[in-house]
């Protein structure tokens, strides 16, 4: 029992990091360009999203016309999730232990999951205890620079990648 415990929860934390790097290259490398012959994800995010969303005044939600451009398609979770999942099982075939599969599964949920409602919260605020917390306000502020600089900053969730590739953006470069 212990070494099943053992194998969810090192495959849960394991795939929430593999989560930042996921989201990272996801950000980098199909949201803000296209991609052969994928551009849905580019126009839906670069183009839709930021141009109503920017880093300043516009960075909040000012029209309930504009409250379906805050969050992904509803269809992405399931194409994320699936996307996702044959790395799980392929990880549970290596080292042994099908545990992987479920640990890593819900931490890949869980990411998502976090993704959507903390961006939600950054562009529609409200009055939701956590948004007065330090980590949160931190977070938001790594995520509005993104605004400024769209190939900064590209994690939401956790900023591993962005520190990892050099990418974080700590304060608005100074205007000259």
């Amino acid at each position: 029992m212990l070494l099943i415990l053992m194998a969810l929860l090192l495959a849960f934390i394991g795939g929430l990091v593999y989560g930042s790097f996921f989201e990272w290259t996801l950000h980098r490398f199909m949201l803000h360009r296209p991609l052969l012959f994928v551009t849905y994800p580019f126009k839906a995010h670069a183009i839709t999203h930021h141009e109503t969303f920017g880093s300043g005044w516009n960075y909040h939600l000012r029209s309930e016309a504009h409250r379906n451009l805050v969050t992904m398609a509803w269809w992405n979770a399931p194409v994320l999730f699936v996307t996702n999942a044959p790395l799980g099982v392929l990880a549970a075939w290596l080292i042994g232990s099908w545990w992987i599969v479920p640990g890593f599964m819900a931490a890949v949920f869980l990411y998502y999951g976090l993704y959507e409602y903390l961006h939600w919260c950054m562009h529609v605020p409200g009055p939701r205890w956590f948004q007065s917390t330090r980590l949160f306000r931190w977070i938001d502020r790594h995520h509005r620079l993104h605004h400024l600089q769209p190939m900064r900053n590209l994690n939401v969730v956790f900023p591993i990648a962005d520190f990892v590739f050099r990418t974080r953006l700590s304060r608005a470069p100074m205007q000259g």
